[in-house]
C-alpha cells in the first residue's frame, strides 16, 4: 500500500505529527481482514472518495464510517473484514495532546471507539472544510493546505489551551523509548501522580502508564519490523520485561500477535509514531 508522508508547517509542528496520504487502490483491503492497533495517537481521516465499511471480527458488528472522522486513541487493537473502501484516504496524525489543543475537546469523552463523524462532533466549525474537500476531488496537494490551514486556524482559536506539562511528559516517555517509571516521571516533572493522570486523560486519553506501555510498544514494532537476525533476550531485557514470557504477552496485548508472527499483521494504517 504506497503512502506519501508529508510534514505540517513549523507553526503545527509541536502538535501534528504528519499528513499520511495512503492509496488503496481500487480493490484496496476489500476481503481482506485488516487491523489498527494502538500507537499513541488520535487520527483525523479524510476519505476522498467512498467511506470505509467493516466488519469487526470480534463482534460481527457491520460499521458504515463516514467520509470524514475522528479516531481517538485506543487501547487494543481492532481486527475488520474490509467490506468497502476509499481509494484514497489523508490521515492527520496528532501528536498525543495535539487534538487535545488544535480540536479544544477534552480527549476522555466518549467518542465512538470505530471513529465519530467529523460533521457530528464539530458542526459549524468544520463544515466550511469538508465542502472544500468535497469540491478539491483527488487534488490531495490543495486538500493538504486547506486542512493545513483550518489546523493553523483552529491553533490560534485555542491559544489558551495549555499542554506543555503534558508535552513535557510526553517527550520524556518518549525518550526512555516507554521505560520511564511513573513515580520518577513526577519526580521529574514536580507533579503530583494524580495531577498528572487528570492531565492526561483529558488531553491525551489514556493514563501515562499505559501511554507509556503503547510507547514501547511501539519501538519494538518498529525494531522487529526492521530487522531480520533478533536477539529477543536481549530486546526483552532492554525494555525491561521480566522475561521473554512478560514481553510476548505484552507484544499480543496491543498487536493481537506474538512478535514472530509480526508479516500476520495487516495494519490499515502505519504511523511509525514511537520514533
Amino acid at each position: 500500500m504506497p503512502s506519501q508522508r508529508v510534514y505540517p508547517q513549523l507553526t503545527l509542528c509541536e502538535y501534528v505529527s504528519a499528513y499520511i496520504l495512503s492509496d488503496y487502490g481500487v480493490d484496496g483491503f476489500v476481503d481482506d481482514t485488516a487491523c489498527i492497533y494502538p500507537e499513541g495517537s488520535a487520527i483525523l481521516c479524510f476519505s476522498l472518495d467512498n467511506p470505509f465499511i467493516f466488519k469487526e471480527i470480534s463482534s460481527g458488528c457491520i460499521i458504515k464510517l463516514t467520509k470524514f472522522n475522528f479516531i481517538p486513541q485506543f487501547k487494543q487493537p481492532r481486527f475488520y473484514q474490509v467490506i468497502a473502501c476509499p481509494t484514497k484516504v489523508l490521515h492527520v496524525i496528532f501528536k498525543p495532546y495535539g487534538a487535545y489543543k488544535l480540536l479544544g475537546i477534552p480527549q476522555n469523552t466518549s467518542f465512538d471507539e470505530h471513529g465519530t463523524s467529523l460533521f457530528d462532533m464539530l458542526a459549524d466549525k468544520i463544515k466550511p472544510l469538508l465542502n472544500q474537500i468535497e469540491d478539491a476531488a483527488y487534488n490531495t496537494s490543495h486538500i493538504i493546505q486547506l486542512v493545513n490551514k483550518w489546523l493553523e486556524n483552529q491553533l490560534v482559536k485555542n491559544e489558551k489551551i495549555d499542554v506543555s506539562r503534558v508535552s513535557h511528559a510526553c517527550m520524556l516517555i518518549a525518550t526512555s523509548q516507554g521505560n520511564i517509571p511513573i513515580k520518577q516521571l513526577t519526580q521529574n516533572m514536580h507533579i503530583s501522580k494524580r495531577a498528572l493522570e487528570y492531565q492526561f486523560q483529558e488531553q491525551v486519553g489514556l493514563s501515562p502508564k499505559l501511554y507509556s506501555r503503547i510507547t514501547r510498544f511501539s519501538f519494538l514494532f518498529t525494531a522487529i519490523k526492521n530487522n531480520k537476525a533478533i536477539d529477543w533476550q536481549e530486546l526483552s531485557f532492554r525494555h525491561n520485561f521480566f522475561d521473554q514470557a512478560h514481553f510476548i504477552n505484552e507484544f499480543k496485548y496491543f498487536s493481537g500477535n506474538s512478535p514472530t508472527r509480526l508479516s500476520e499483521i495487516n495494519p490499515i494504517l502505519t504511523t511509525d509514531s514511537g520514533l
